[in-house]
């Protein structure tokens, strides 16, 4: 009963909070009374666990693996879902397959698919297997190719080859001219794609008065400067692949007329005047700004040429009887070597970009990182409890 009554008192003494206001203090004015300290209840530092204090690993409970002492929300969660599924058993979901008519009538879309996504749905191996595989059946054809066509000239050896073929009646044009021209022709194609594929760059920042030093670029008009001209819808479209030959072309007919140009005015003792270039105003955009094509050879191509190339369909053609030995043997050389040129200049492009890599590796751990993120040690005092003086 003193407890309650002391609870009253105590709440009729503290004035009430602004936000629910009592009708009491509504109807007449309350005067103001010194509130009463209110009693609390402190668990003295003494009394409570230190902070630094640990709780042994229980290692029988590791080894053991029993479960912990308390329960996860995950484990709360999974418990109420059995127990929901087992309260309400829900029947099993049935799922209805396609009929045979549906599975008919979905032929020709699924056919369609598959033809949209070749090649990219066929399994094929690796680009370096691939080289090899196609390589090594263009051998086998053109050594049938060249069995056949020494078997046919088996007595021309002798002499008099007009009057063999007249007798024998045999045409010169039999199936192994077109396969022999194929061959050559599939490797002279596949050289051309190989030295063709190149990715363009444009190199903003450059113009005539501070060109780049490479003989792969070409000053083209800036797009800042230069005007758009709509493309024909009806017009026709060549590929890539035409457009890269004819670019070929056009540049090796340049070079030599370069050449033959520069030979006359040598024999002539003519020196050809260089063209003043004037550097554009900072910050102006330039006229013309330069283009760089970038070499991109692909493995199957490159691969394929160090193991069938022209030359060794040239060699297969020279070879013979007497000399098919001496022509293997060359055959096999010139594998070699293109094959180990090849693997020598890939590891040093792959060095060359290692060793620019670790430059910029070296410079950002020794300069830039130490200044962009500076290690900072926070210093700051710890008292223990046993420190502490309780008065």
């Amino acid at each position: 009963m003193s407890l309650r009554r002391f609870a009253q008192v105590n709440a009729a003494n503290v004035p009430a909070s602004p936000h629910s206001p009592s009708p009491r203090l509504s109807s007449g004015t309350q005067t103001p009374v010194t509130p009463r300290t209110r009693v609390s209840y402190l668990d003295s530092p003494s009394s409570t666990p230190s902070i630094s204090s640990s709780t042994p690993f229980d290692w029988e409970a590791a080894r053991s693996r029993k479960p912990p002492p308390y329960g996860t929300p995950l484990n709360t969660k999974r418990k109420a879902r059995m127990s929901a599924a087992g309260m309400n058993a829900t029947p099993r979901k049935v799922v209805r397959k396609k009929g045979v008519v549906e599975r008919i009538t979905a032929i020709p879309s699924r056919i369609m698919f598959e033809i949209s996504l070749f090649p990219h749905n066929v399994p094929l191996p690796a680009p370096k297997t691939s080289a090899w595989l196609i390589g090594t059946g263009m051998h086998l054809l053109h050594f049938c190719v060249r069995v056949s066509q020494v078997r046919a000239m088996a007595d021309s050896d002798v002499g008099w080859e007009d009057l063999y073929w007249e007798r024998s009646q045999q045409s010169w044009f039999d199936w192994t001219v077109p396969t022999t021209c194929m061959l050559i022709i599939a490797s002279t194609l596949n050289t051309l794609h190989l030295f063709t594929q190149t990715r363009t760059y444009r190199l903003h920042r450059r113009s005539r008065g501070d060109p780049v030093g490479s003989p792969r670029t070409t000053f083209v008009p800036s797009p800042k400067r230069g005007r758009s001209v709509p493309e024909d819808d009806g017009g026709e479209r060549r590929s890539s692949f035409v457009k890269r030959i004819v670019c070929l072309v056009g540049r090796l007919i340049r070079v030599i007329w370069r050449c033959f140009v520069s030979c006359v005015l040598f024999l002539v003792g003519i020196s050809r005047a260089s063209a003043s270039t004037s550097s554009p105003a900072r910050g102006a955009p330039a006229e013309e700004i330069q283009q760089l094509e970038m070499w991109t050879p692909g493995e199957l191509e490159r691969t394929l040429l160090s193991v069938y190339s022209p030359a060794h369909g040239l060699l297969w053609m020279c070879a013979g009887r007497t000399n098919w030995i001496m022509m293997c043997v060359v055959m096999g050389i010139v594998g070699v070597q293109i094959g180990v040129l090849v693997e020598a200049y890939e590891g040093l492009v792959k060095d060359k970009g290692l060793v620019a890599a670790e430059v910029m590796h070296e410079y950002n751990e020794g300069f830039v990182y130490p200044r962009t993120n500076p290690v900072r040690r926070d210093v700051a005092v710890m008292t223990h409890e046993s420190e502490m003086v309780h008065i």
